[in-house]
């Protein structure tokens, strides 16, 4: 019997069933866990955190396909490690919020709300061509969405004091980085996007990056 070859687009589907799975069951592992940490003792990181990545999937679910997108094993990898990173985090049992967690974890999740609404139907995972965002707070930092995961990361390891708590935000922002050179180094290619760049200088943090 001859081997069954797949064709390029079909593995492609086939990868992203894969990671939808992995991301789906992440998701109910660390919902679930912040869920019931916020039931027997009512905080607002693990609410936040929570609300935060639900927001997050749903725009997902509602994408627009890109004009373009680029498919490579670092770009996957990237990708997959980024997004599942924030679903690794736990609360940690006895610990109370503080108003410095809480302060960080409150702006961190408005700049997501209007960063997501400034996307709309364009967010994705892979680095992708969706056309250029320039408006509102894309005029600031050209990631913000990246910027606030940042910011919400930091405010609910405060709150969440723990060594694996702090390696996922680590790890986690390590590739939210790598993230941001693979995206920009597709969309530099397009007129569009090259002369934002050069109009919105810093990439995640005004002044700094």
């Amino acid at each position: 019997m001859g081997m069954i070859k797949l064709s390029e687009s079909s593995l492609r589907g086939i990868g992203l069933a894969v990671t939808n799975m992995l991301l789906a069951t992440f998701y109910i592992f660390f919902a679930f866990a912040n869920a019931q940490s916020f039931l027997e003792n009512p905080r607002l990181s693990v609410f936040l955190i929570v609300v935060a990545e639900t927001i997050a999937a749903i725009f997902l679910i509602i994408r627009h396909d890109p004009q373009e997108t680029r498919h490579s094993w670092q770009t996957w990898l990237t990708t997959t490690c980024g997004t599942l990173s924030p679903f690794l985090l736990r609360p940690v049992e006895g610990a109370e919020d503080i108003l410095v967690g809480d302060i960080l974890l409150v702006f961190g999740f408005v700049i997501l709300i209007f960063a997501f609404a400034s996307l709309n139907r364009s967010f994705g995972l892979l680095p992708a061509f969706r056309g250029v965002k320039s408006g509102g707070l894309y005029g600031w930092v050209r990631h913000p969405l990246y910027a606030a995961y940042v910011i919400v990361f930091l405010g609910y390891l405060i709150n969440n004091q723990s060594l694996v708590n702090a390696a996922v935000v680590v790890f986690g922002i390590a590739f939210l980085v790598m993230r941001i050179h693979y995206e920009e180094d597709l969309l530099i290619q397009h007129a569009e996007y090259k002369h934002y760049a050069s109009r919105t200088r810093w990439r995640l943090i005004p002044a700094v990056w």
